[in-house]
């Protein structure tokens, strides 16, 4: 080897005819200094070194491969691998030492090598092989191997030729190959450990790796023959995007990002290499690159932050990202990560499969630039995409889950189904937590930038989320020393210094309220499983789903919270730990009320008479109501008046309603008419989305309502949600007041326009949302939210203690509506 200079990685690969790794010579193993080294065959039997030769291997077999790579750091250094490689040398020993080199080896006869060396012919081509592989040696272990391959024709010490077999040892033998390659495919697929949605492990090794695991080294070969062990390269491959999904360049664009300060840790050089997903051969694209590595980081472009996004998809992703581009094919595709000379101390890829290091996923973003949005204020795909990207793989948190994470992602979790009829603008974290008695689960938060926040506990009961009454929102929550709570009246909302500790424990709640710890949710003194959800809505302009990071950039912003508990004797636990002590995998939700269930409900016997089963509980003078709980507020719908007083209305919220939050809400059918017209005064609201800078208000103002919305609804069973409205997205005339029209696009009156001062919101195309021939596709429902109103509000729905009282409380703010047509509002005319 010749003297290579210490910033060139090389490396010489020995293997053998089993394709066991035996040797190493390069930067790791022996150093860039010069130096000769001697390869032996199995039959030489000197035990001294010879003079010059720094060291002997030896190789089990009499053929040996070497395999030799020298780093070339890009096109410039060409010539300079040229000259490092001019100085590779290799003779016989006997040329080496100056002596009169032995006789020549026998010529040897090679069996032409086809297609059958793989099925039928196969014995013979392990018959021949094994010529050059006595069992010697290291190799000695394979003796009881050999003397039952001899009993059936093959190898040097055969009882019978191969050929004079019976047709039935035949078969058996060929029935074998074809169980022996169905057993080698299935190991070659379970190999390695999945980590965000690559497969690392280590295939390749020498014989003390394999441990004579012949199923494991075939496995390997078929994987990639020849690869380095695990102490010279590790190599992380995917054909799975962060979802599980098979990746293809003809359907999605991908994004790779390495936070700051996360490249991978290799002592050499690292690489992501893009493959055909059908020929795994290298992809002809129009810049002539092949892969991304670590030699080109002076010449890619870091996010503000510090992280590093990688651009893989098939067309160029604009000039200002080109540097960063990864050429993919129009199909499927297959990526293979190399890390040379991986670093063995933290952060570490090892162990393989659980390191402190793990390479990011693939993330599909294949409408990442679709600003899909219908109105000012809505979310982009882009926008639910890097906030599922970003805070989805929590340990304790589950989410984001909500609306667009549902309809938007497209491939959402079970988990981030929002079950039963969510606001659009709202993102949720949920976490199932089982509490021990006297444990404290501490989380250190930022504010968001963000209209509400709030957190709050509830407990499952008949498939609904019911709360406990143990809830905290944005402004009751006490900030850290030096910090500013954005949610109080009169705070600075863009202040940078926002954070605060939220505690969860498993005590007893004081019974007066002034002896409540600050920013403490009480479990009870027995604790038990509880699901703990945090809400943070309509997030400032600029500002992902949650409001921590921006909307724009891979910057992570602001991040989950970090946590830790205590045990009730003292045992402080890691985040870790609490994850498993105290978290429980969340299940996909399940809907209140069940389609069948729901059929039962229109045609029963007992409904009210004046409903009929193709409309009801819609009735022909609707009246909005506020929501109570399910038992009473929908299931009660289709009963007589006198019947459903006497079903209980009070209690605490279900169907994991917010306990700050007022709903009212009505069910409608267009057999009734096409149109449904509402008006109402709209309370005062902070306005904070935008502000004057367009990043969000500057300073929270006093309002009436935290937060107003209307969300057009499918039927209980479905739960989905297909439109809705923010206030700040309703038009109001002078006083205040509002026009919204809910109908289908084809019902939509011309002048149902922002321009012309009235709303429009859209009817659920599929009525009730019901898979099946029963669906009632004329159904149509509306809610309405006001969520954190002002206790000094003498018209708020909070003051609504009985079924009934809705218009005498809320005077003008209470909506009225009526049934209408397309052509009966638009003549009407222009308000303007």
């Amino acid at each position: 080897m010749p003297e290579i200079e210490s910033a060139r990685y090389y490396d010489v690969q020995l293997i053998d005819l089993y394709t066991d790794n035996f040797g190493y010579m390069g930067s790791r193993s022996t150093g860039n200094h010069a130096g000769c080294y001697a390869v032996a065959g199995p039959n030489w039997n000197d035990e001294t070194t010879p003079t010059g030769i720094v060291k002997v291997f030896h190789s089990e077999t009499q053929f040996s491969l070497a395999v030799y790579r020298t780093q070339l750091f890009d096109p410039a250094d060409m010539d300079n691998v040229k000259k490092v490689q001019a100085g590779y040398k290799v003779e016989p020993l006997s040329a080496f030492l100056g002596k009169v080199a032995p006789p020549a080896a026998t010529d040897i006869t090679w069996p032409k090598f086809d297609k059958a060396a793989f099925t039928t012919d196969f014995a013979e081509y392990l018959d021949f092989l094994l010529e050059f592989c006595p069992p010697v040696g290291t190799a000695a272990v394979e003796k009881p191997l050999r003397e039952k391959f001899a009993q059936i024709g093959i190898g040097p010490d055969r009882k019978v030729h191969h050929q004079d077999l019976s047709p039935e040892v035949k078969a058996a033998l060929g029935d074998g190959v074809k169980q022996a390659y169905a057993l080698i495919e299935k190991t070659a697929e379970s190999i390695g450990s999945p980590v965000n949605g690559w497969q690392i492990g280590s295939a390749a090794g020498s014989r003390e790796f394999y441990q004579n695991n012949w199923v494991l080294r075939a496995a390997a070969a078929k994987l990639g023959i020849y690869g380095n062990s695990e102490a010279e390269a590790v190599y992380p491959f995917t054909r799975h995007d962060a979802n599980g999904i098979v990746l293809d360049g003809s359907k999605h664009v991908y994004q790779i990002t390495f936070p700051a300060g996360q490249l991978p840790p290799v002592n050499a050089f690292w690489s992501i290499t893009m493959y055909d997903g059908n020929t795994q051969l290298l992809i002809d694209n129009p810049i002539n690159r092949y892969l991304i590595n670590s030699p080109m980081l002076s010449g890619l472009k870091k996010n503000p932050d510090g992280s590093l996004t990688i651009y893989v998809q098939k067309d160029s992703p604009g000039k200002d990202k080109e540097s960063n581009w990864l050429p993919a094919p129009n199909g499927p595709m297959f990526v293979v990560m190399r890390l040379y000379w991986p670093k063995t101390q933290a952060p570490s890829v090892f162990p393989l499969g659980n390191g402190s290091w793990q390479p990011p996923a693939l993330v599909p973003v294949s409408n990442l630039n679709a600003l899909d949005v219908k109105r000012f204020g809505d979310k982009s795909l882009e926008n639910f995409i890097r906030t599922d990207t970003r805070y989805g793989h929590d340990g304790l948190f589950q989410g984001p889950r909500g609306w667009g994470y549902w309809n938007y992602l497209e491939y959402p979790r079970p988990v981030q189904n929002p079950n039963l009829w969510p606001d659009m603008q709202s993102t949720y974290f949920i976490g199932r937590l089982a509490m021990p008695a006297g444990a404290t689960l501490s989380l250190d938060y930022s504010f968001p930038h963000a209209r509400y926040f709030q957190f709050a506990l509830y407990k499952q009961e008949h498939g609904s989320f019911v709360s406990i009454g143990e809830d905290l929102s944005g402004p009751h929550i006490e900030p850290a020393p030096g910090s500013i709570n954005p949610f109080r009246v009169g705070a600075d909302r863009l202040a940078e210094k926002r954070d605060f500790t939220l505690r969860i424990l498993a005590e007893d709640p004081p019974a007066a309220a002034k002896q409540r710890k600050a920013n403490t949710l009480y479990v009870g003194k027995h604790g038990g499983e509880l699901m703990f959800v945090n809400r943070t809505y309509l997030s400032d302009q600029g500002r992902d789903g949650t409001g921590w990071g921006p909307a724009a950039s891979p910057d992570l912003g602001a991040g989950m919270p970090t946590y830790t508990g205590t045990l009730a004797n003292g045992t402080k636990l890691s985040s870790a730990e609490v994850v498993k002590q105290f978290g429980r995998p969340m299940e996909a939700p399940k809907p209140p009320v069940t389609a069948e269930q729901w059929d039962m409900l229109v045609n029963a016997k007992g409904n009210d008479p004046a409903l009929d089963p193709a409309t009801a509980p819609a009735r022909k003078i609707p009246l909005w109501e506020k929501y109570w709980n399910v038992k009473y507020s929908i299931l009660g719908s289709f009963k007589t008046p006198e019947e459903r007083s006497k079903i209980p209305y009070q209690g605490a919220i279900d169907g994991g309603g917010d306990p700050e939050t007022e709903y009212l809400f009505i069910q409608l059918s267009r057999k009734f008419g096409p149109v449904y017209v509402m008006r109402g005064k709209m309370p005062t609201f902070p306005n904070t989305y935008a502000g004057t800078s367009g990043k969000g208000l500057d300073v929270m103002p006093q309002a009436q309502t935290q937060y107003w919305s209307l969300v057009s609804c499918e039927a209980m069973p479905s739960g989905q949600i297909v439109d809705a409205l923010t206030d700040m997205q309703v038009p109001l005339d002078a006083d205040g007041n509002y026009t919204i029209v809910y109908s289908r696009q084809q019902d939509r009156p011309a002048n149902a326009t922002l321009d012309n001062g009235v709303a429009w919101i859209e009817w659920s195309p599929r009525g009730e949302g019901i898979d099946g021939p029963k669906n009632r596709e004329d159904f149509g429902m509306l809610m309405l939210r006001f969520i954190a109103n002002d206790p000094a509000w003498e018209q708020s729905p909070n003051k609504i203690t009985k079924p009934g009282m809705e218009d005498a409380v809320m005077g003008l703010y209470y909506p009225h509506g009526e049934y209408t047509d397309k052509a009966t509002f638009e003549a009407l005319g222009l308000k303007k």
